[in-house]
């Protein structure tokens, strides 16, 4: 488990270095509206905390793709993906998957890049250029855009709801905050939602 003062100080300096690393004709390009990262239109408003180098998160994402396609299809759960800033290369990745998003916003769509992603990361790409490369390969479209409001909403959601590990599921539901914490019991969360 790691600390959320590491990951909100590794946030911080990327939001601040941000835009050394894209070109500037990026920038502007698309929507920085937070829609890009909710899919669903459920009551049960769940926000589920990754990083791409968490060994957990990497097993349980692709264990509950189902049940998250089933929820949100059933519009049951509306849920936000917040990618947790744990690795110096993670704002890397949660910049290209929200290129990925603007290029297309679909639920099952959105669940192949991220499980494309936690492959990149098994694979050491730690390049901008190679992780684009590695997306397109593998069938991804990528429309960028200025990411830095996005990335203020999410460092919000990480104070807002304390967080200091992951992964972790922070579920609102008849005006309760519940915290879910660890591979089995997100999943079991997922599934008494059904």
């Amino acid at each position: 488990m790691k600390k959320a003062s590491v990951a909100v100080a590794i946030f911080l300096a990327f939001l601040c270095i941000g835009s050394a690393v894209w070109p500037r004709s990026a920038a502007g390009a698309g929507s920085t509206n937070m829609f890009l990262l909710a899919f669903g239109g459920g009551k049960t408003e769940v926000k589920l905390y990754s990083d791409y180098f968490c060994g957990a998160c990497r097993n349980l994402e692709p264990n509950v793709e189902y049940l998250i396609t089933d929820l949100v299809r059933r519009n049951i759960i509306t849920i936000t993906f917040v990618d947790v800033p744990m690795h110096k290369y993670s704002a890397l990745y949660a910049r290209h998957f929200l290129y990925v998003l603007n290029a297309k916003k679909e639920i099952g769509h959105a669940l192949k890049a991220r499980r494309v992603l936690f492959e990149a990361t098994r694979q050491n790409i730690s390049d901008s250029d190679k992780l684009e490369d590695f997306l397109t390969r593998k069938g991804f479209k990528l429309k960028p855009f200025d990411v830095k409001p996005v990335f203020s909403t999410l460092q919000e959601y990480l104070r807002s709801d304390h967080i200091n590990a992951t992964p972790t599921a922070v579920v609102l539901r008849d005006g309760k905050r519940e915290f879910h914490q660890g591979v089995p019991n997100i999943t079991r969360m997922l599934e008494g939602l059904k």
